[in-house]
């Protein structure tokens, strides 16, 4: 499959006659109604109106990304609209973003996997100069649908891992002190943090299991005069001392089928994305069942 095979003619606007991204929004769901891929359009339109943080990607001057995961689309589709002017959307504080494309990418909930990963392909098209350019420079829809970027774009047959981790994740290195990656994991709310070094080679992983094995280990199961060691002894300690270096690692390009069905052989929650070696990513089990079971 191809990013093409998502689009058609009768889905895009060109140019968009509109000046907001609310306008836009209507209009393109509008077409979307029209072509037969949505059921029932007051039904998404209010679920559109909620405004949901994880509905769209603004990306900076260029694009505006919404996706909708709803019962009233047959299919997934795909609409996009080319606003040479920009169109204008408001944040809370009144704050003002513009860019001149807009795409939504509406799918049902048992296309879940596959719209990840046209939402995944957009958002890696749409940050680039030259694909804004050759979409502003499309004379009609019929140019859209045909550029090379969509019908060069092949999406893979499975959902791949890269399509559902978390990019540049928070990580931490051997020499921090134990105390500030322990509190660093409490004031996040994360569960463990990648350990890398100076070149993002992966080193180990302090999670919270490790760190109750090292306060079990020099803590509470040690004798009392250790229990009470100076503040300063106890500050020496550092990641690399309570870390585990034994990591469960996956590649990007890995089924996430495979993925999912080792970590839960393997009772893991959570596993570094890896490639050469170096840190790309994180995956975790939320991940996979928010992404796709959540709405």
């Amino acid at each position: 499959m191809r990013l093409a095979d998502c689009l058609a003619p009768s889905r895009v606007l060109v140019p968009l006659p509109c000046e907001t991204l609310g306008d836009a929004r209507a209009a393109l769901l509008e077409r979307l109604s029209a072509s037969g891929a949505i059921a029932d359009l007051d039904r998404l339109q209010g679920r559109v109106a909620e405004e949901r943080g994880e509905d769209m990607v603004a990306i900076a001057d260029r694009a505006f990304l919404l996706h909708y995961r709803t019962d009233t689309a047959s299919t997934l589709q795909v609409a996009l609209g080319v606003c040479p002017l920009g169109l204008k959307r408001t944040l809370e504080d009144g704050t003002e973003q513009r860019a001149p494309v807009v795409v939504i990418v509406v799918g049902p909930p048992r296309s879940a996997a596959r719209q990840l990963q046209v939402v995944r392909a957009f958002g890696r098209l749409l940050p680039k100069e030259e694909v804004i350019d050759a979409l502003l420079a499309s004379p009609s829809p019929e140019a859209v649908v045909t550029l090379s970027v969509f019908s060069d774009y092949e999406i893979p047959e499975q959902l791949l891992v890269r399509d559902l981790m978390t990019e540049r994740p928070r990580t931490t290195t051997g020499d921090v002190s134990l105390r500030r990656a322990a509190h660093e994991l409490i004031e996040t709310g994360l569960a463990a943090l990648p350990v890398v070094d100076d070149e993002q080679r992966l080193l180990g992983m302090l999670s919270e299991r490790e760190l109750m094995r090292h306060l079990l280990a020099t803590e509470v199961l040690s004798d009392v005069n250790s229990r009470h060691a100076p503040p300063a002894l106890q500050s020496k300690k550092t990641v690399r001392d309570a870390m585990t270096r034994q990591v469960l690692c996956v590649a990007p390009e890995q089924p996430v089928a495979e993925v999912a069905a080792l970590m839960t052989n393997k009772d893991v929650e959570r596993v570094p994305v890896v490639r050469e070696g170096r840190l790309v990513g994180f995956l975790t089990r939320g991940d996979i069942v928010r992404k796709l079971i959540g709405s």
